[in-house]
């Protein structure tokens, strides 16, 4: 007898699915039959969770980057005390994005699916809208710290939250398909690159202080 799963387990099995499929065959290769076949499951179960296709991409998306979302808030609110110094900015900010890093590279498929999802056409005005208020809060910290560091107007705040987001993802997914060797990239490195225009408002030489 086949086993019963709950409208909860169901999703997670379908949602992983989603992630496999799109991690090994690009969005445009996605279909009801591939995710019902990758977790053993048939057609109709996608319609007891979800409207639809789009509908399961849209939320398996979301959960992804309410998860990231939610990391940064949480770092953020924990330490954010503690910002007295240009070092101990730069230290929130290894924290903030070492996590990221970390929760990017633990799990290459949902990784993969993240960003093939933003890139493509599904992506929308109105996915937009509802991740500009997920990041509101890393958005805020941004603007507080260009105030706290002399820093009038920080340019605009939510292009460099979306510029730390989303390069870290697109270097993080290069690595997962073999485009980018894992050995010969420093972490370091890598979050030096992603903050350089955030630390060159805030005139902080990260790259000659042996940081």
């Amino acid at each position: 007898m086949a086993r019963k799963y709950t409208k909860e387990e169901l999703k997670e099995r379908l949602q992983r699915s989603i992630y496999k499929v799109v991690a090994e065959e690009g969005i445009e290769g996605v279909t009801v039959r591939k995710v019902s076949k990758g977790c053993g499951l048939s057609d109709p179960y996608i319609y007891q969770c979800y409207k639809d296709l789009f509908d399961l991409m849209e939320t398996s998306f979301f959960e992804v980057d309410g998860k990231v979302a939610g990391m940064i808030q949480n770092l953020i609110q924990k330490q954010k005390a503690e910002l007295k110094t240009a070092e101990d900015l730069e230290s929130m900010c290894w924290t903030l994005w070492s996590a990221y890093w970390e929760f990017l590279m633990s799990d290459p498929e949902q990784t993969i699916f993240y960003w093939r999802f933003y890139q493509s056409a599904h992506y929308t005005k109105k996915i937009l809208e509802v991740r500009q208020q997920s990041f509101e809060v890393f958005v805020n910290y941004m603007v507080e710290t260009g105030r706290m560091f002399g820093v009038s107007d920080l340019m605009d705040p939510e292009v460099i939250v979306s510029n730390i987001i989303d390069s870290t993802v697109s270097v993080a997914v290069k690595m997962h398909l073999g485009y980018m060797d894992k050995t010969a990239l420093k972490a370091r490195t890598i979050y030096k690159t992603v903050f350089t225009l955030l630390f060159q408002l805030l005139h902080i030489d990260v790259w000659n202080r042996g940081i």
